[in-house]
């Protein structure tokens, strides 16, 4: 009975340990060996540890199998295994977040263009996806401290210069603002009481204009009747012989105005000589400057002048004493 219960004991016992062994190595992974390798870059990866789970759109799809720097130190490396069914979305990358309020972070893949905030790492080396990792708590925290005191500032600095006398100062101000307000309102009202009796002047004007409009056009289909019962060839025609007219009127205006210089020159050689017979007078040579100088001969000229106005006379009133007529 004491053997049984022995034997039993040992098969529970050795039970338990080979549970145990198998549990361990299920939960490393030891079984899956088709798992996919894939490495992810990041500047920091928060609190991730190996063992960590991958998600992808909130399943889980593998784990971490590794956290490591990158040669020189600039960037974290991480080595995640996934199952070999994923289908990786396009433009994948790798988001490192807590994944409780426990302290437990996990890798998520997603779609570069679904976290448009988040600033990836672009590792230069080829087959790397790119990463990023979200603040933990702590940073949080740490942040949340520094805005509580910066709003504590914001706030004393605001008592001290919202004081009493600045309230009233603003409610004048809003007063002032709204008597502003209205004496615009008043204005604007009176504006466009303006506008509307401009807008009234401007109407009256258009239709003022349209009927001139009417009017000049009523004239001009007037004019257009008129001048098409006009003979406007015939009218043409007598434009032409006037033209014509005119021409020939310019060119005898032309020729008088030759005979006229013509007569010009005759007339000035004219006045030249009786200017020369002149002086040939008033010196004394010649007949005439003779006749002239001498006054005998100028009174025997005048007696002779009255012999032949008196001879005249007789012949006029006695003309058969000086000619006989005779037909026959």
């Amino acid at each position: 009975m004491d053997r049984r219960r022995e034997a039993l004991v040992g098969f529970v016992v050795l039970l338990g340990i080979a549970v145990a062994v198998v549990g361990t190595i299920w939960l490393q992974g030891g079984w899956r060996r088709s798992m996919v390798e894939l490495t992810a870059a990041s500047a920091s990866v928060g609190q991730l540890v190996p063992g960590a789970s991958v998600r992808f759109r909130g399943v889980a799809v593998g784990r971490v199998e590794e956290v490591r720097l990158a040669p020189g130190g600039d960037a974290v490396l991480v080595d995640l295994s996934v199952d070999p069914g994923l289908a990786l979305p396009e433009n994948a990358a790798v988001l490192v977040a807590p994944e409780s309020l426990f302290g437990d972070w996990q890798a998520e893949i997603l779609n570069r263009a679904d976290f448009p905030q988040g600033e990836f790492l672009d590792y230069p080396q080829e087959g790397v996806l790119p990463g990023t990792a979200l603040p933990d708590f702590s940073r949080l925290t740490a942040t949340a401290d520094e805005i509580a005191r910066n709003l504590t500032v914001i706030s004393e600095r605001f008592e001290i210069a919202f004081t009493e006398e600045t309230a009233l100062n603003l409610k004048n101000a809003i007063d002032n603002i709204g008597e502003i307000s209205n004496g615009l309102n008043e204005m604007i009202a009176q504006q466009a009481e303006r506008f509307e009796d401009l807008s009234r002047g401007v109407n009256a004007s258009a239709e003022e204009l349209g009927a001139a409009a009417r009017s000049a056009r009523i004239s001009f289909e007037r004019v257009d009747s008129m001048i098409a019962g006009f003979d406007v060839g015939g009218i043409m025609a007598n434009a032409e012989a006037s033209a014509e007219n005119v021409r020939a009127l310019t060119e005898d205006m032309n020729a008088s105005l030759e005979e006229i210089r013509s007569a010009a020159a005759t007339a000035d050689s004219a006045f030249g000589r009786f200017n020369a017979l002149m002086a040939s007078a008033e010196d004394g040579d010649g007949s005439l400057g003779r006749l002239l100088g001498d006054p005998a001969l100028a009174d025997n000229a005048a007696e002779a002048i009255e012999q032949m106005r008196a001879l005249l006379a007789d012949i006029q009133e006695n003309p058969k004493k000086y000619l006989s007529l005779s037909i026959f």
